[in-house]
């Protein structure tokens, strides 16, 4: 079975779309090593991403060298500014914390050329607990909203399908400990994963909410900067 194909059998799992219309380091602590990359703690000079909140910092480490475009274009949003002051317009428990759109409709939003961006698909890169994704919107294009994976368990069909697909054991492994989104691979781009305030993410995207999954109480992002990372 084909990745591709196993995207098309988890979309019919899915019920929540993405679509735009709808156990690492922490701080100064042990490095972690690992097979599969989004496990690893930050290296020396890797690009990094702080997202501050009204509720707390997230710190996740972006893979420019994995997927470029979708990479470079998240980052060109952030060094702009054009985060900074966002209210974030959907969180959904044990799946998502959604943002980037001004508009708060969920249908928002600017790539940073004005042009969208097409998604990329590695197979080093996972919907695992904690990973950065890109919303894709009507078009099949990427443009300014992103998603942070907020957990949950992986189910046994699941499993079933990344073994019938071929997965490698340590990725299955992974989220097996990890939890998280499997059927986000190869449908969604994935292009950062956490390493510093999961707690955040989990936190954010357990506040009650209206019928369109926005936050009853406002949740801002205070900035979103861009910086390489260092152990000092």
């Amino acid at each position: 079975m084909s990745k591709r194909l196993l995207s098309l059998i988890l979309i019919v799992i899915l019920s929540l779309s993405l679509v735009s219309c709808g156990g690492k380091k922490g701080g100064k602590g042990e490095t972690v090593t690992s097979s599969v990359r989004q496990l690893c703690s930050p290296r020396e000079g890797d690009t990094v991403v702080t997202i501050v909140t009204s509720k707390g910092t997230i710190k996740a480490v972006i893979y420019s060298d994995l997927v470029p475009n979708t990479a470079q274009n998240f980052i060109d949003l952030a060094e702009s500014g054009y985060y900074d002051g966002m209210i974030i317009h959907k969180t959904i428990e044990n799946f998502v914390v959604q943002l980037g759109d001004k508009t708060l409709k969920g249908d928002g939003g600017d790539s940073f050329s004005g042009r969208g961006v097409a998604p990329e698909y590695t197979d080093d890169l996972h919907g695992f607990t904690g990973s950065l994704g890109m919303v894709v919107y009507g078009d099949g294009l990427q443009y300014s909203q992103f998603f942070i994976t907020a957990g949950d368990t992986v189910s046994d069909a699941y499993f079933d399908a990344m073994r019938d697909a071929e997965y490698p054991s340590d990725v299955i492994d992974a989220f097996s400990k990890l939890g998280g989104q499997p059927q986000f691979d190869y449908v969604y781009t994935i292009f950062g994963q956490v390493y510093e305030g999961l707690d955040i993410v989990k936190e954010i995207a357990s506040q009650k909410t209206d019928k369109y999954n926005r936050p009853k109480k406002d949740i801002t992002v205070k900035s979103v900067s861009i910086s390489a990372y260092s152990e000092d």
